[in-house]
């Protein structure tokens, strides 16, 4: 079976990881990328660079950021947003190192006319007042009543926290303090990680919803969280004040989502790293297949009744969903061998992977919810959000889906 994600927005080959540059313009919306062009291992990172003009069919472009030896991006072009400067030109900012991801500074590339971007020669280097800050990276920039402002992750004595800054011009960013730190999130909520990373805020209709990634060093675990709150006059500055915390994605697959605002929408894009689930792939089986990692199916932010911030799929997917597919399996559900599928669960499901050597179980859960599965990448919504995970089907297996609910339907392009 196929183990490519087809409908997924991604280059053809290499390695990707965080997405980057997630926006809306000249019709189109665009979603940048962490690439290594040469190789399915990390490292060497550019931006690759893909549009849509309805979040379905993606045409991938050249890359838009490429490290550059001797210069201010020579250890890679890592992650940041596309935005507008006053004059109304496309930029992307990004963390710009000359060695590695952990001496990184702000570096701001303008969108030449033609809709390639032309780097920097310099960085700024933003510096928080205050006590020592470590792994400061990955700017983030919003405007709010009247002001533009700028967010970056770091650690700060062994625990996360989130930097504001004013950006009333691009090469000055002026410390504003902490907008929250994982030591002032109040019980219950989670505020786990050494380090925070990819922070951003968005707009779900009157509320703020702040998104953090979590990581422990030394690749220890991590995660992603929204709080849900308000954002406080405070000094000068702000500060975000949190009224509700939840996991964005409760699958082992998820990382270092980027919401972008276009308008009233918060779309989000995840990376799907290829993971440790069923029949995952050996490191050689990636290197021969040339290309590990995918963005998740977009999706928006929404609150919940209780006021969590929840994943679900953008409506735009649903132009993907075909006819009906599988037929009865001798042990019961539904057997597959489509690559590309969705189904609907009423109530309690499983899906799994049925061969000649047995049943391997994949996910589960209570229902009701949706499940989406395109090559080895599967992505269920239901009311407590979303989980992604990989699962990789061998050449004799086929996928089996046990629930009631509406039949699976096969997903491809329309």
């Amino acid at each position: 079976m196929d183990l490519y994600p087809h409908l997924h927005p991604r280059p053809a080959t290499g390695w990707v990881n965080d997405p980057n540059g997630i926006g809306f313009w000249d019709g189109r919306w665009h979603v940048m990328m962490q690439w290594n062009p040469g190789s399915a291992r990390w490292g060497d990172i550019h931006w690759a660079h893909l549009s849509s003009p309805d979040l379905v069919t993606w045409e991938e472009h050249p890359a838009a950021l490429t490290p550059r030896p001797g210069a201010i991006d020579a250890g890679g072009c890592w992650s940041g947003v596309a935005t507008v400067d006053d004059a109304g030109v496309r930029c992307l900012v990004y963390s710009a190192t000359p060695r590695g991801p952990e001496e990184a500074g702000v570096a701001i590339a303008r969108d030449r006319g033609d809709g390639t971007y032309a780097q920097p020669d310099a960085m700024i280097l933003p510096q928080p007042d205050g006590a020592a800050f470590e792994h400061i990276r990955d700017p983030f920039l919003f405007r709010h009543e009247g002001r533009r402002l700028g967010l970056q992750g770091c650690g700060r004595d062994g625990r996360g926290a989130a930097l504001l800054f004013e950006v009333a011009e691009f090469d000055r960013w002026e410390p504003l303090g902490v907008l929250l730190a994982a030591a002032d999130v109040p019980d219950p909520l989670p505020s786990r990680g050494q380090i925070w990373e990819c922070p951003q805020l968005v707009r779900v209709g009157e509320t703020w919803v702040l998104v953090v990634s979590w990581a422990d060093l030394d690749n220890g675990p991590r995660g992603a969280v929204a709080y849900a709150g308000d954002l406080v006059a405070d000094q000068g500055g702000y500060r975000f004040e949190p009224r509700t915390g939840v996991t964005l994605d409760h699958g082992p697959d998820f990382y270092a989502p980027q919401a972008a605002q276009v308008g009233a929408r918060a779309v989000v894009f995840g990376w799907s790293d290829e993971g440790t689930g069923p029949g995952a792939r050996t490191q050689e089986e990636i290197d021969a297949s040339g290309w590990a990692g995918t963005m998740t199916l977009p999706r928006e932010v929404v609150l919940d009744d209780a006021g969590l911030a929840r994943l679900r799929i953008v409506p735009e997917a649903r132009a993907l969903v075909g006819d009906a597919v599988g037929a009865p399996a001798p042990e019961g559900g539904t057997r597959i061998v489509d690559p590309a599928w969705m189904a609907t669960a009423t109530g309690p499901w499983r899906l799994s992977l049925t061969g000649p050597d047995g049943e391997r179980d994949v996910a589960a859960g209570d229902g009701p919810a949706e499940v989406w599965v395109d090559g080895s990448i599967v992505e269920a919504f239901g009311p407590e959000g979303s989980t992604t995970l990989r699962a990789y089907p061998a050449e004799d297996e086929a996928w089996a889906w046990h629930a009631t609910g509406a039949a699976p339907r096969e997903l491809r392009l329309p």
